[in-house]
């Protein structure tokens, strides 16, 4: 029990003191009274104390707490249509239904129905038991996520789950390029589409499905940094011609040496530097795996390509006795080659898996991360890769330049060693809601990160002391410039888009969550008091009989 004017405050202190002096005042008159028998004295004492109760709980005003019944409304979202929301009252066998505009928040437990609602009809939730009915329409794409940031030619994955009305073709595309592509089945279907972010910096791409965009992705490719790159082949091909003339042209400094006959070579050099230094990346044919040139980058942790494979079985067991790599590969076709996509084809094998082996998206390319015979210790691992596909310098030739820097944007990837720093986080990232990012191999510890007008505090990963985390919360939609070379893009939560509006709904459970955990699962409960009237009868009862009792 509790009362409405604490103790300690000072007019309670000055009246209860009154009182008890009134009280003490009468009891010494009362008992020096020497007319009145014993039996008089105590029940008029009775009675004064009686009426010196009442006034103390007068002036205290008790309280005590009651269980209240529990009122339910249901809340149904601008994005749900009428049938469902029926069906949903009808199963919860509730009457009090309204949407975002009718409702006025005077219920203890509410079920929102679809995640379509205002700002403010949200944060008026505050005070309500909640649950959650979501509404998946037709054709739309949601629980969506992907790389935020990606290497250029790494693979980008973008998941989610869509309610399909029928048996329909669900693409991504790159303007008018289709970058990846799947069948959906009619009903609930999650999806993963994949491919190379083979573009520069801020990128978009569209979900498309029955030739309608669907959703927007926006991710950030890190630009390759330039290489050196070496060619080492036995004589010059097409093949070798073009992807040089290519590297070229993306500043790539490039070393192209052929063997024309014997004493008598070719040296083309393309971006020369007069620096010194080894070839980062040297590409090269399989019957030059055991040359000294490449023994000693695989030694050195640097990259080797291989290239022009003709028999992938014997040409990998040749690798693999000169490099200590464990290629095998499998044959899937008796054809001599097989599609990969329009105008490109491979070898009828495929690589099989191996725990330090990479590929290259949707194309027969891997990579192998593997200490080389005769490393030293101190050399880092080195990255052998080998392709599995026939000549791509007819698309070149052919005007198809997007597709041929797709297909080697990926191949080049594979090549780069993983010792920059690089920024890790979640995609969609939506103003207003934190999510997770993380830098991974950082040359010293950062406390803080720059987004924008934001500031992301960091510690220390727990399991990796040369990685950094934090929560991001975007407070400005858009891109958002990071560490003055990335970039991040903020969704806005406006009306309408799902992935926005379940977002913030979710949100809102995970913090009712957490409150109902640290408030406990009580039934909700308001403060009684004593009614005016029991006052006023009391105390006109307690004066009657004190008025009475001399007449007796």
């Amino acid at each position: 029990m509790h009362t409405t004017l604490p103790v300690t405050n000072p007019f309670v202190i000055a009246t209860l003191l009154a009182l008890l002096v009134m009280l003490v005042v009468q009891m010494g008159l009362l008992f020096r009274n020497k007319s009145l028998p014993p039996g008089r004295k105590w029940l008029r004492a009775g009675l004064n104390g009686l009426l010196w109760l009442l006034a103390v709980a007068f002036v205290l005003q008790p309280t005590w707490p009651s269980a209240q019944p529990t009122s339910h409304a249901l809340l149904v979202g601008d994005d749900v249509p009428g049938a469902f929301a029926q069906h949903v009252r009808d199963s919860l066998h509730l009457k009090a239904s309204f949407t975002s505009a009718r409702f006025k928040p005077r219920y203890d437990s509410v079920t929102l129905v679809g995640q379509d609602f205002p700002t403010e009809t949200l944060t008026s939730l505050s005070q309500a038991a909640l649950r959650w009915v979501p509404y998946n329409a037709p054709d739309q794409a949601r629980d969506l996520h992907w790389k935020a940031v990606v290497g250029q030619g790494e693979l980008q994955r973008i998941t989610g789950r869509i309610n399909s009305s029928g048996k329909q073709r669900l693409t991504v595309r790159y303007g008018n390029q289709t970058l990846d592509s799947l069948m959906l089945p009619a009903g609930e279907t999650p999806f993963s589409l994949r491919f190379p972010a083979f573009a520069r910096g801020r990128s978009r791409v569209e979900l498309v499905l029955k030739g309608n965009s669907i959703d927007s992705v926006h991710f950030f490719s890190r630009p390759l940094k330039p290489l050196r790159v070496q060619f080492l082949q036995d004589s010059p091909d097409f093949e070798s011609k073009t992807l040089a003339d290519w590297l070229g042209r993306h500043g790539h400094s490039v070393q192209l040496t052929a063997t024309l006959s014997k004493n008598i070579s070719s040296d083309v050099r393309i971006n020369a530097t007069s620096s010194t230094a080894p070839a980062d990346l040297i590409v090269t044919d399989p019957s030059n795996a055991g040359s000294a040139a490449v023994r000693k980058a695989a030694a050195d942790g640097r990259a080797v390509l291989f290239i022009n494979l003709t028999n992938p079985e014997a040409d990998c067991r040749t690798i693999n006795q000169a490099l200590g790599s464990r290629w095998q590969v499998r044959r899937i076709a008796t054809e001599p080659t097989v599609p990969v996509s329009d105008g490109l084809t491979a070898l009828p094998y495929r690589f099989a898996e191996a725990v330090n082996q990479s590929s290259a998206a949707v194309y027969p390319v891997a990579a192998q991360r593997i200490t080389a015979r005769g490393a030293s210790a101190q050399s880092p691992p080195a990255r052998v890769a080998a392709s599995l596909l026939s000549d791509t310098f007819p698309l070149a030739l052919s005007g198809d330049s997007l597709t041929y820097t797709r297909i080697w944007t990926a191949i080049l990837a594979l090549t780069y060693p993983t010792n920059e720093t690089q920024l890790q986080a979640d995609a969609p990232l939506i103003r207003g809601i934190a999510e997770p990012v993380q830098l991974n191999n950082t040359s010293r510890l950062l406390s803080a990160l720059l987004a924008g007008p934001d500031t992301v505090r960091l510690a220390t990963a727990p399991l990796n002391n040369r990685s950094v985390q934090g929560d991001y919360r975007p407070t400005v939609a858009g891109w958002q410039p990071v560490s003055d070379s990335l970039a991040l893009f903020v969704r806005e939560p406006v009306p309408g888009d799902p992935v926005g509006s379940r977002a913030r709904v979710r949100q809102l459970m995970l913090a009712h969550a957490d409150s109902s955990a640290g408030a406990g699962a009580n039934s909700p409960t308001t403060s009684e008091t004593i009614p005016s009237w029991v006052w006023l009868a009391a105390f006109i009862l307690v004066l009657g009989i004190l008025w009475v009792e001399p007449k007796q």
